[in-house]
């Protein structure tokens, strides 16, 4: 298995001697029990209980005295539990609430004890059964789809990894490594970042067997949907997991969705983004923080993974590069990679994702991405090719006083000082940082590094 940034992750959590014990939140097929298992090798002994399996969720249906939950834990594995050596993993964990609950006791009563627990439909169940995490007592971690850093360690491009984090706008990527890097962009897009794909194409090279691996997927999500929801609801999960791909990049509104009811489609988005399935990104029109979605404007919506939106629109390897990077196709594919990194830098939360828009009469404006950055916001433009019109972006630098701004494109990683005057004669002057496709997770540390006005 190749190795996730997680890890590392993983490591500080099980040194800090004021950890609490863990649970990895992710949607189905991202990884989780893999990681965690590859992560038990570190310990002289891991034990692990698969909480779908009934007698394993009857160990917690009452529980009293720790030590006895442990003497109970023990005996199942056969195993002995070690504070301190022992990883103890409690898979599934949304299937048995008293094992939520006795999350409590291990950190009030064990702490020493490495506790990770997982699960796909935590805040499904949660809120559907109406029991919460213990407050105070856990924490958390959140696992995404394979990132295209981590696409470059599946494929041991070692040297290339490390050109990567060395670049700077001071420090360009050269432009053969760059055109490289853009090459096994395309490569990501069409394999995506869920994890046995990654993996069978690492191995074969195959993108004929990653797409079994595609078809697979896309089969055993739907058919977990009866998990999600009640049965009646489920063909409503399946109507926005079918037409999803083709909406990338664009605004959504619920009536378009098979001419169900809204009511109903509206509910069956917040199933899907619970489970970490479906990430609504909300419209605002703010201009400082807080950011606050903009009351009845229509989101965009953004799928679990890349490869599985480019299998369902049936693109393909042939047209990837072009429709990935070419100034005139439609820009969603290139939004879709750049929010697929964006979520995954959140490892700790799972905080909005935000547009901005200006709607008026007479005008309208519309930037990809609006990220919190210090003491106000950070304007993001996704552009499919190396150029393209900036009017959303300029409006926004304009009425928000910001003097920085980001775009991510096909165009090497550049920095420049910008003067603009605009139609109405206004003169902008900003601060603007062009950042390579390939490079979208590392914005915001090129962020840090530009110089003021």
């Amino acid at each position: 298995m190749f190795r996730r940034s997680l890890e590392a992750e993983l490591e500080k959590w099980r040194s800090r001697p004021t950890r609490k014990p863990l649970i990895l939140r992710g949607a189905r097929q991202t990884g989780k029990t893999t990681l965690i298992r590859k992560f038990g090798r570190e310990f002289e002994s891991f034990i692990e209980l698969n909480l779908e399996r009934d007698d394993m969720q009857a160990i917690f249906s009452k529980v009293g005295d720790i030590a006895e939950l442990v003497r109970s834990i023990e005996g199942i594995a056969g195993k002995r539990i070690h504070a301190g050596r022992t990883l103890l993993f409690l898979d599934e964990i949304q299937n048995a609430p008293g094992a939520i609950r006795s999350l409590r006791f291990f950190h009030e009563d064990l702490p020493n004890l490495h506790v990770i627990s997982a699960g796909s439909l935590l805040e499904v169940r949660m809120k559907r059964e109406g029991w919460s995490f213990p407050v105070g007592r856990v924490e958390f971690l959140y696992i995404y789809p394979v990132t295209f850093l981590e696409f470059l360690e599946a494929l041991e491009e070692k040297v290339l990894i490390e050109i990567l984090y060395e670049a700077s706008p001071e420090k360009p990527v050269p432009q053969a490594v760059h055109e490289k890097a853009l090459e096994i962009l395309a490569q990501y897009a069409v394999v995506g970042g869920m994890p046995v794909a990654v993996e069978t194409f690492r191995k074969t090279g195959s993108i004929l067997e990653v797409k079994r691996d595609h078809e697979t997927l896309i089969t055993t999500l739907k058919e977990d949907f009866y998990k999600y929801a009640r049965e009646s609801e489920t063909k409503y999960l399946r109507t926005i997991w079918d037409q999803a791909p083709y909406h990338l990049g664009d605004r959504i509104k619920y009536s378009e969705f098979g001419g169900h009811p809204s009511a109903a489609i509206s509910h069956a988005f917040d199933i899907l983004h619970e489970a970490m399935l479906i990430e609504r990104i909300l419209p605002t029109s703010r201009l400082q923080p807080p950011l606050v979605p903009k009351e009845k404007a229509a989101p965009k919506i953004l799928g679990l993974d890349i490869g599985l939106s480019l299998f369902s629109l049936g693109i393909t390897p042939a047209q990837i590069k072009e429709k990935l990077i070419s100034a005139d196709y439609h820009g969603g594919l290139a939004e879709t990679l750049v929010g697929q990194e964006l979520l995954a830098m959140h490892t700790h939360d799972r905080p909005p994702h935000f547009f901005w828009v200006r709607e008026e009469k007479g005008a309208f404006a519309e930037l990809d991405y609006l990220l919190p950055w210090r003491d106000g916001l950070l304007p993001i433009e996704v552009k499919s090719g190396k150029a393209g019109s900036l009017k959303s972006l300029h409006q926004f630098l304009l009425r928000s006083k910001t003097d920085l701004a980001i775009r991510i494109s096909s165009a090497p990683l550049r920095q420049e000082k910008v003067q603009v005057t605009l139609p109405q004669g206004e003169v902008l002057l900003f601060r603007f940082l062009t950042v390579p496709l390939y490079l979208a997770c590392r914005l915001t540390h090129f962020a840090h590094s530009i110089k003021a006005l």
